[in-house]
């Protein structure tokens, strides 16, 4: 009788730790146990790490000091060669600044001389001057100018900020009525084009060629992209579904 005690005993106490052992241990969760770092679940729509960082680094206010100079030099604004020179003066003044110009203002007759030998080559290469597109302006500046020039559709204002960072610039091509500058001729050019060498906390700064008041000239980013486009010689007019800008730089 008393070996079945013993029997019936020893049998109890086995069965006892093996529960407490199978129902002590932890429930597994999503916790790291070697490093204690409570795991969190994947983000659904993570924010690009380039976007955080961007955001973080953008100084608030930069400037390339791109030297400036109007369109139309010695105010000629009845020579059609200068009154529609926007975009040689605007690639002249990039090309200025990557040649390693410091000066804020380019010297009158230079800016005459050096203009009308943009339009020159233009008219030899295209077969006209007036009223040429991004693509032509980026020909030229690679080609004649011996720049770097990456045409952009739609950029936005993190962007056109991050780009100029680089030491870079770029020219904003726009229907420049809609920029209601109060310097313009009324009712302002149809078509025209502008450098923008920095921005500041209320938009961007630029050099307008078409106002001997433009040097640093400030626009919103909603002004310059709502007046945004590309010249289209199809319907002799800026198109503005397309909105384009020619970033300029040099090796």
């Amino acid at each position: 009788m008393f070996l079945i005690i013993l029997i019936i005993l020893t049998s109890s106490i086995l069965g006892w730790f093996a529960y407490v052992q199978n129902y002590s241990k932890p429930i597994e969760t999503a916790y790291n146990s070697q490093d204690h770092v409570l795991i969190a679940p994947p983000e659904q729509n993570p924010t690009p790490k380039a976007q955080i960082q961007a955001a973080e680094i953008l100084p608030k206010v930069f400037l390339n000091k791109a030297p400036f100079t109007v369109q139309a030099p010695t105010a000629n604004w009845n020579d059609k060669m200068y009154a529609e020179g926007c975009e040689e003066a605007s690639m002249l003044m990039a090309a200025e600044y990557f040649s390693g110009n410091t000066e804020s203002m380019l010297n009158t007759s230079y800016a005459l001389e050096k203009i009308k030998e943009l339009a020159e080559w233009e008219q030899e290469k295209f077969g006209y001057h007036l009223d040429i597109n991004a693509e032509k302006m980026a020909i030229t500046l690679k080609e004649y100018l011996g720049l770097n020039a990456e045409i952009i559709h739609s950029m936005t204002e993190d962007h056109m900020k991050s780009e100029l960072l680089k030491n870079r610039l770029i020219i904003w091509i726009v229907n420049g009525q809609e920029l209601n500058n109060p310097n313009f001729r009324t009712p302002g050019p149809p078509f025209h084009v502008l450098l923008i060498k920095g921005y500041d906390s209320e938009g961007f700064v630029t050099n307008d060629p078409g106002t001997r008041k433009g040097m640093n000239y400030p626009y919103t980013y909603e002004t310059l992209f709502n007046a945004g486009g590309d010249w289209d010689h199809t319907i002799n007019a800026v198109n503005k579904g397309s909105k384009t800008a020619i970033v300029v730089w040099k090796n």
